[in-house]
């Protein structure tokens, strides 16, 4: 409306009779007349999108999805090694972890050491207390969203859980953070962090508190634990008090993008109708605003957090207008990424952080879905090929083989299913390391990939060709095609 209708709009309401309000005009029948606005258009969207589902050969299906199973099983139960909550003995943790949260965060590559607690080991001339407690805490949220990972090491997510509930003031171990009274509220509590190591200095980091939270909400949710949800929303509340509009346009994009997600991931699981979810719809329809105009000023604007809030509102919105408005902003992410995929390098490069939200954009079926499609499967695929760490049958992957041999023989069944980013991301991040965040990204990726593979139509192909001189060959990757394709491909038909 702002870009189509912004004069036509103002010049309206200055027409109105001195004394009126405006009340009593039918602007929907103004708007939606002979020159209609974008926002008016009644074409189904439901049918529109029932007409572009995708389709994939039955047997590639069926070999993608097992291998990308093998992948998250090895990637999750590594990552729960990460966060000392595995009880496996193969990977049980040295002694010494005890008492930390999450230990085992970063692997030096070259000392073949590991750096641990966010408050004393992180090296502050490329990592931050805050960004190590940010990562350690969306590890265990994406721990908590792997099918089946929350009853698998529910003793020890459990424990760190009631490690959230440590004493007021008290500094959590492995995170430096502890929760104070917030200043500003009244009897509100927030997570604080301490800004630089040994300084004793302790500031609200909002992106760190909402983490904390989400990771709460998640865990708690898929352990069936409902008695932390009332903790948690006190956690929420103390961000609408800490964290006012006014301060939303000083963060990045990304970072306000990484917020929203969080805020529309918790309202997912949040029982529909109680206070906790009524507090959290209104916030995140006014962050939604002020997130959706930034977007719209900047051309080359992208978050794969942005992507999956996106979608995920789209999928819970009922109203037909609103879900509209959110299905363009599917579609123009889903553009911007077409466009931006060449500078990355991506068929070659670790992707799994963006593959987060190209997954999610694929659950809204577009004109595109089919070769996004496959574009998402092949570069994941790539991502397990190149990137996650494996040592089966006595042969190393190819990350394995970037490792020493002492970090192989040390740490290697801890190791294994992990992921090692590319050398030229570590270099742009000056470190060679491989680092819990690493894993925690392909985890959620996996998750997601397979998500989505379980929406797309195997489609029986049959090999018996009796063209091409006889060939009964048929390339798995024909298949990812939309079913209202006018010209089917070999393999659809």
């Amino acid at each position: 409306l702002h870009q189509e209708f912004q004069m036509a709009l103002w010049e309206k309401v200055q027409s109105l009779k001195k004394g009126t309000n405006g009340a009593d005009v039918d602007f929907v029948s103004w708007l939606c007349g002979p020159k209609q606005a974008d926002v008016c258009d009644d074409k189904d969207e439901d049918d529109d999108e029932a007409s572009k589902a995708v389709a994939v050969e039955a047997r590639f299906k069926d070999r993608i999805s097992s291998k990308l199973d093998v992948a998250l099983r090895d990637a999750t139960a590594s990552l729960a090694w990460f966060l000392d909550v595995s009880s496996s003995a193969s990977r049980a943790s040295p002694t010494e972890s005890e008492g930390v949260f999450a230990p085992f965060y970063e692997l030096d590559i070259a000392t073949a050491t590991w750096r641990s607690k966010c408050e004393l080991d992180i090296d502050t001339t490329r990592d931050s207390i805050p960004h190590c407690v940010i990562h350690k805490l969306q590890a265990l949220t994406a721990l908590c969203q792997s099918p089946g990972a929350a009853s698998k090491f529910s003793p020890g997510i459990k424990r760190l859980l009631r490690r959230f509930m440590v004493k007021r003031d008290k500094v959590l171990v492995g995170l430096g953070m502890k929760r104070a009274m917030l200043p500003i509220g009244n009897g509100l509590e927030v997570w604080m962090s301490e800004m630089t190591p040994k300084s004793g200095r302790f500031d609200v980091v909002v992106p760190a508190h909402a983490a904390a939270t989400l990771a709460l909400v998640q865990c708690s949710t898929a352990l069936k634990e409902p008695q932390y949800l009332e903790i948690a929303e006190a956690w929420f509340a103390s961000i609408e008090k800490a964290w006012p509009q006014s301060s939303w346009s000083q963060s990045s994009f990304h970072l306000n993008s990484i917020l929203l997600e969080s805020f529309v991931r918790m309202a997912t699981v949040i029982r529909k109708g109680s206070s906790f979810h009524d507090e959290l719809t209104k916030f995140i329809g006014r962050f939604e605003v002020h997130l959706h105009n930034d977007f719209w000023q900047s051309a080359s604007t992208w978050s794969f957090s942005g992507a999956h809030a996106t979608v995920l509102a789209w999928q819970g919105e009922k109203k037909k207008t609103k879900r509209k408005t959110l299905a363009k902003l599917i579609a123009e992410y889903e553009r911007r990424w077409l466009a931006i995929a060449p500078t990355l390098n991506a068929t070659e490069s670790y992707t799994c952080g963006p593959m987060q939200g190209v997954a999610s954009l694929l659950l809204k079926p577009s004109s595109n879905a089919a070769s996004m499609v496959q574009h998402l499967l092949t570069t994941v695929e790539k991502d397990v090929d190149r990137y996650q760490v494996t040592f089966d049958d006595h042969t190393a992957s190819i990350a394995a083989t970037r490792l020493s041999e002492s970090i192989r023989l040390k740490f290697g069944d801890a190791l294994q299913g992990s992921f090692l980013r590319d050398d030229q991301q570590l270099a742009a991040e000056k470190r060679y390391s491989l680092r819990i965040d690493d894993v925690s990204q392909c985890v959620v990726a996996l998750t997601r990939t397979l998500e989505l593979l379980d929406t797309l139509v195997g489609v029986e192909v049959d090999t018996q060709s009796e063209d091409d001189e006889g060939s009964n060959d048929v390339p798995e990757t024909y298949a990812a095609s939309a079913l209202d394709s006018t010209e089917p491909t070999k393999a659809e038909l």
